[in-house]
């Protein structure tokens, strides 16, 4: 098909956006340009069902008619920013003024979300598929779909963790994919979004300055140990708060033995059928990790910017391994999968010969995991995202996806 009308595709995006969305999707890899993706990512946003069970998002739509109703001023709200233990992260209380200046609706404050969210997340997208030649289709389909739904755009229910994962990892492309310096900007914006992406950039610049970045042996080594180590002493950590300035010592509360308590028991309340969906992804991120090292190690047949992409991939999985000791530390996961799932397809670039059963098998896990990852989606979107269009959704208040097809079962 190549490239779109852009005049068609707007015309089509003002009546029906899924029709529109798979006029672009229909030939990903010729449509590089952002512009068409952030009209997507603006009506996903637009069409967002905003929590009303105590999610993130409710707190934000409360924010926001906080906001508006009570005329904050932008004094007001940078005098709520690292004052008294207040908010340490710039990026959703500022977007939230902004918007609340003009309206109290949750659709447009979501609709700007979710376009910033998509401007990363596609971009990342394009920039990977940009150093692919493979056609995608079987296993390396469903490895691009994998590393696409590792952070998807309705994780803007925690948009503050979730778009600064994305802006971090669109910097990391940039730096290790096409080496342009300008990746530095977006991996310090990751730390105006959340405050904990200051130590993921601290991990980045340790990284950059180790000098045997082609010893996929070593990472490979250090990645295996992380995964089986035992917990880390968390009075360790919560003793060092303590010397931390007073508005991150507010942000104790993730390492004390309460919060603590209340994930251990979330996940113990877990669904069998999500401990396996998991568990899909997990091993499935494994078993990819090993065989690249396997044909990297012992089949030699790996360029060394592969194996440099690939030993940075095992790094932060070495992190995100220490880290997922810590409540709430198991996010970073997020980047090591993105990272080494990437790393994979890299791998399946290079056409190297893999038994049909590993492919067949590997296929199999991603698809099973990748269901669930739709079917958690299902959760933050409703009908009208597919039948609606953008003046319709601005007056829809829609009920989540799953609830009715529950209803209709």
């Amino acid at each position: 098909m190549g490239k779109i009308n852009k005049r068609l595709f707007v015309i089509t995006w003002l009546f029906t956006p899924l029709a529109s969305s798979i006029y672009l999707f229909k030939n990903f890899k010729d449509n590089t340009h952002i512009r068409p993706y952030l009209f997507l990512s603006f009506f996903f946003g637009l069409s967002f069902v905003v929590s009303t069970t105590g999610a993130d998002s409710m707190r934000y739509a409360e924010t926001l008619a906080q906001y508006h109703q009570q005329n904050y001023s932008l004094a007001d709200v940078f005098n709520s920013l690292y004052v008294d233990g207040g908010n340490v992260d710039i990026y959703q209380p500022l977007l939230t003024w902004v918007v609340s200046v003009f309206t109290d609706n949750a659709h447009a404050l979501f609709a700007l979300f979710a376009t910033i969210f998509g401007y990363f997340w596609f971009k990342s997208l394009i920039l990977i598929r940009s150093h692919i030649q493979i056609p995608l289709v079987g296993l390396a389909l469903l490895t691009f779909v994998l590393v696409a739904l590792i952070n998807p755009i309705w994780l803007i229910n925690g948009v503050r963790m979730w778009t600064a994962m994305g802006v971090f990892i669109y910097g990391v492309l940039l730096l290790a994919l096409n080496q342009d310096k300008k990746g530095w900007i977006y991996l310090f914006l990751a730390v105006l979004i959340h405050f904990s992406f200051i130590l993921v950039l601290l991990m980045y610049v340790i990284y950059r300055f180790i000098p045997f970045k082609e010893s996929a042996l070593l990472f490979f080594s250090a990645y295996v140990l992380t995964a089986v180590v035992g917990e880390l002493d968390l009075d360790i950590i919560r003793d060092s708060f303590e010397s931390l300035p007073d508005f991150l010592q507010s942000k104790e509360s993730y390492v004390n033995e309460a919060y603590v308590e209340k994930v251990e028991e979330s996940q113990e309340s877990y669904a069998a059928h999500v401990i396996i969906a998991r568990n899909l992804g997990k091993y499935s991120i494994i078993f990819m990790s090993i065989l690249m090292f396997y044909y990297s190690r012992f089949k030699n047949k790996l360029e060394s910017d592969f194996i440099v992409f690939f030993t940075l991939a095992l790094f932060f999985g070495s992190f995100s391994n220490m880290a997922s000791h810590i409540p709430s530390g198991g996010r970073f996961v997020a980047l090591s999968n993105f990272l080494l799932a990437t790393s994979f397809l890299f791998f399946l670039n290079h056409q190297i010969k893999v038994h049909r059963l590993i492919k067949i098998g590997m296929s199999l896990a991603i698809l099973g995991y990748l269901i669930f990852r739709i079917r958690e989606g299902l959760d933050y979107v409703g009908v009208f995202l597919f039948i609606g269009n953008p003046i319709v959704n601005w007056f829809i208040d829609d009920i989540p996806l799953i609830e009715t097809i529950k209803s209709m079962l």
